[in-house]
């Protein structure tokens, strides 16, 4: 029964029950209350490995440093980025706030860069005080900003340059970032990217260190990134024709993940040696870089599970809801993306039905899964919501006036709380009523 669950390997069904790490699930949501986040610490560990096993060859080949940088944007929970900063990962952050988390996780400073295209003052002020690897630079008044920063606290910032390659990452149209239409990167064929470039060279306080590329999320493709990593070594290769050598070429996310079950995907073995043999072709022409790799989802994604309650079935002329008390406030992916994840009963049964799986708040979108086939479904069972570890909690919100849920964390030492659930003065906690309306 546990291959049928493609991506979570330490998931399985034993005794008729569904097992995270060897915790029964629905054990677990008694305990703890539903609905409930529940992270594998195992399922981190497997994940990171892959990718550190995968590149390690590109170290040995190219004599040059692998880095992942964890993209915190997916789940920037503190045990989670503490967990994969103790595996030694780095961190690819998006905001202060992200950058602080990181600091606090104990990643060290030369394996974090800074992505995002509105970086403010503040925050590059923080990157550039913890001293990071490199801001990824979106525009070139943005390296302005930087460079004015950087003087300001006569210090020298390092910068890498993002680059718009025109590559389309065959992905859902709200998470392709690599288009000539998207609003990420320096266009490369018009000559903006290298124009920028030349800019920082003139520049007393940037340092320019590096290349950076991202086309998009949730790739199950291998060509797109044999396009993009083709794109960027031409570019670094023309960049060496200027006179000018970079030391970074950070190629963005990684693989995406298999949200269906019956659906195999490329594994980082094949994302890696499609990128390392796409690199070594050009080492005759240029000094091989130091590679980083940002990979969010397909670290943390199949690690998630949201556990929820089913409180009510409701029979209609076309279909049979099972209301849970999870929704759409606690994970957005559904309702955002029109995104599938697969749903279980924790509890197997012999009889099976088709049915929709809905949520409480007053919202026609709010619903997790449209005439899926599970086992039978009675109000108190508990069902589980696969691969909700990346952008689950951290998209989640208080829409409808709700808490945003509680989160554990299984592992070989135990089940851990590494999350409250918000109460009802969490909700209001930073409101302030002016003295005429009190």
């Amino acid at each position: 029964v546990k291959e049928m669950f493609l991506g979570n390997d330490t998931v399985e069904i034993k005794d008729g029950r569904m097992f995270i790490d060897g915790y029964d699930a629905i054990e677990i949501a008694e305990k703890f209350g539903t609905p409930l986040y529940v992270m594998s610490e195992e399922q981190i560990k497997i994940n990171y490995n892959r990718y550190v096993e995968a590149f390690k060859r590109y170290e040995e080949e190219a004599g040059k440093e692998f880095i992942v940088a964890y993209a915190y944007k997916a789940n920037a929970n503190l045990a989670i980025t503490r967990l994969l900063a103790k595996l030694g990962c780095g961190a690819d952050v998006v905001s202060g706030g992200e950058l602080y988390i990181a600091k606090l996780s104990g990643v060290p400073s030369e394996k974090i860069v800074f992505n995002g295209n509105c970086k403010t003052k503040e925050e590059i002020i923080m990157g550039i005080e913890a001293k990071i690897r490199a801001f990824n630079v979106d525009s070139i008044s943005e390296l302005i900003l930087i460079n004015e920063t950087a003087k300001e606290l006569g210090e020298t910032a390092n910068v890498a340059f993002r680059i718009n390659p025109n590559v389309d990452p065959k992905t859902h149209p709200k998470i392709s970032t690599g288009l000539k239409k998207n609003k990420f990167g320096l266009d490369v064929e018009s000559g903006l990217a290298l124009k920028a470039i030349k800019m920082a060279l003139e520049m007393e306080y940037v340092n320019v260190v590096g290349v950076h590329c991202h086309i998009g999320s949730q790739l199950t493709d291998i060509s797109p990134f044999v396009e993009e990593t083709k794109k960027v070594m031409e570019f670094v290769v023309k960049l060496k024709e200027e006179g000018i050598e970079i030391e970074d070429v950070n190629l963005g996310g990684g693989l995406g993940i298999p949200y269906y079950k019956d659906k195999e995907i490329p594994t980082q073995k094949d994302l890696a040696d499609a990128i390392i043999n796409t690199m070594l072709q050009y080492q005759d022409k240029v000094e091989m870089p130091n590679l980083i790799l940002e990979p969010g989802r397909s670290l943390v994604a199949t690690a998630g599970y949201l556990l929820t309650k089913v409180h009510h079935i409701k029979e209609t002329p076309v279909t049979k809801w099972v209301m849970v008390d999870a929704g759409m406030n606690d994970m957005m992916r559904p309702a955002m993306y029109e995104a599938y994840h697969h749903i279980i009963n924790c509890k197997v049964k012999d009889e099976k039905e088709v049915v929709s799986v809905a949520g409480g708040l007053c919202e026609s979108s709010d619903v997790f899964g449209r005439d899926r086939e599970l086992d039978k479904v009675e109000v108190g069972d508990i069902l589980a919501i696969f691969d909700v570890g990346a952008y689950g909690i951290s998209m989640a919100n208080n829409y409808n006036a709700r808490g945003r849920p509680r989160m554990v964390l299984t592992s070989k030492k135990g089940v851990f709380l590494i999350r409250e659930r918000e109460t009802y003065a969490d909700l209001i906690a930073k409101d302030i009523v002016p003295p005429h309306l009190l």
